[in-house]
């Protein structure tokens, strides 16, 4: 599993870190917001969703973007996927 990967959303670059590399479960969440590096934290909830832990401390169109910032997530979870299925037929 690779440790991060960057997704733009609405002309927006998010940078995400794996807190768990042996399965998705946190996430710390990079972006540029008013030219000072801003972080917060996703983690799934009991749904199977990446939720913003801390909302009070996210701004709120970041907040707004939550279901898109799990959707990244889980893309990037099946791109994955499919690179650790390909390296295994491949050894």
């Amino acid at each position: 599993m690779k440790n991060s990967f960057k997704t733009e959303i609405d002309g927006t670059l998010f940078e995400f870190h794996t807190m768990n590399v042996q399965r998705l479960q946190l996430f710390q969440v990079y972006v540029l917001h008013e030219n000072e590096k801003l972080r917060f934290h996703m983690q799934i909830d009991a749904e199977g969703r990446f939720k913003i832990t801390d909302p009070s401390v996210c701004p709120d169109k970041y907040v707004q973007m939550e279901s898109a910032l799990h959707d990244a997530i889980m893309e990037y979870a099946k791109e994955d996927e499919a690179f650790l299925n390909a390296k295994e037929r491949t050894t």
